[in-house]
């Protein structure tokens, strides 16, 4: 029954070092058109074993972050790890192609438009945000979003749009609207927008002089801090296991041509898939998305452990990664094959991003 259930895995200790007042960003990124392919083709299964793990120093430079506060005060901080296990992080590579038009969809379309009132303000659809960028994301915390870094950030620079960063939670109009039911035809949830006051991205995303990948999609992370909690249950963090067979895995988000069809009211695009590869960053899959769903937190759903008997454990779901977008991705021979893809999370990222939304690392030593 393991394969079914949350096991306890030990993470390693991040602990922040040496800090350095950067420049106020310039706001220069290029938001992504999410019509058209990347610009690079991803390092795929075959081609990432042949590489190397990544040292302790490495790792530790790509896990080193870069804050930007709400007033464009931007920090890079150095971090150290303890306990790290080399066994499960390899080196990422890119390699240049031209850019080609994204299918996104493959066969029939397997999305799922949530528009009932009731499960769209419900957990666990109700964890999924909407960024003022465009893109999805999703609570772990009850201030804090996990979304995709490039949504923000192009590797070089902060998007215009990241100047007065925004998330959407939807939420019911509430009960004083109850009396005007019979002159409405459907009482339709609503965005509630909330300033972004912090944002965090791992160093492995950001473009510099020395480094040799100037993207890495392995690190296509961010976390943004909002000005005032959310009052709604939010998801938990976890990571993703490491098994022969990887469970369903499930993201909900806003896809641009579902969730704002028929009329004014707002709708969450749900869906759910197999996984068909997976590297140790990168899970390849086929699920069907479109622009507006990157950024979408992945989720599966397994038992908690209860003691001996842990099969009995209670269902819980737990984001393992984050929905990158489509990419090409270089297979056996040579090929190139087109998957829609997410990073997973790993221990060493999980230490980051617990350690972004706690700030103390002794809580963040064991999922």
């Amino acid at each position: 029954f393991s394969l079914f259930k949350w096991l306890r895995q030990s993470i390693p200790l991040l602990l922040d070092g040496h800090t350095q007042i950067l420049n106020t960003p310039l706001f220069r990124g290029r938001q992504e058109d999410e019509e058209r392919g990347r610009a690079k083709t991803l390092c795929g299964i075959e081609c990432q074993s042949s590489l190397l793990p990544l040292d302790q120093t490495e790792q530790q430079r790509i896990l080193g972050y870069e804050t930007m506060y709400e007033n464009g005060t931007r920090v890079h901080t150095d971090i150290s790890l303890k306990e790290f296990n080399k066994t499960s992080t390899r080196t990422s590579a890119a390699t240049l192609t031209r850019a080609r038009r994204k299918r996104q969809v493959y066969g029939a379309d397997g999305r799922f438009v949530i528009s009932d009132s009731h499960f769209i303000t419900n957990y666990p659809f109700s964890t999924a945000v909407r960024l003022s960028t465009g893109c999805s994301g999703v609570l772990i915390s009850s201030k804090h979003v996990l979304t995709a870094a490039h949504c923000i950030h192009d590797g070089s620079d902060y998007l215009k749009s990241t100047r007065s960063l925004k998330v959407g939670v939807l939420k019911g109009k509430g009960k004083r609207n109850r009396v005007r039911r019979s002159t409405e035809p459907r009482k339709q949830p609503v965005f509630r927008w909330t300033r972004v006051t912090k944002t965090q991205i791992p160093q492995g995303w950001i473009h510099t002089n020395s480094s040799t990948n100037s993207i890495s999609s392995d690190y296509d992370y961010a976390v943004l801090e909002l000005k005032r909690p959310v009052k709604k249950k939010y998801m938990k963090l976890g990571v993703a296991p490491y098994t022969a067979t990887l469970p369903r895995i499930h993201f909900s988000g806003y896809d641009a041509d579902k969730s704002l069809l028929e009329g004014r009211g707002q709708k969450v695009v749900y869906r759910f898939c197999s996984v068909a590869e997976e590297s140790d960053e990168i899970m390849y899959q086929h699920c069907d998305a479109k622009p507006g769903a990157t950024g979408a937190g992945v989720y599966i759903r397994l038992r908690q452990e209860e003691g001996d008997a842990g099969w009995k454990g209670k269902w819980q779901r737990r984001v393992i990664g984050v929905f990158s977008g489509h990419q090409w991705v270089e297979v056996a021979g040579g090929e190139q094959r087109d998957f829609n893809v997410a990073v997973k999370i790993t221990p060493p990222k999980y230490a980051q991003i617990c350690h972004w939304i706690h700030g103390d690392p002794n809580l963040c030593k064991e999922v």
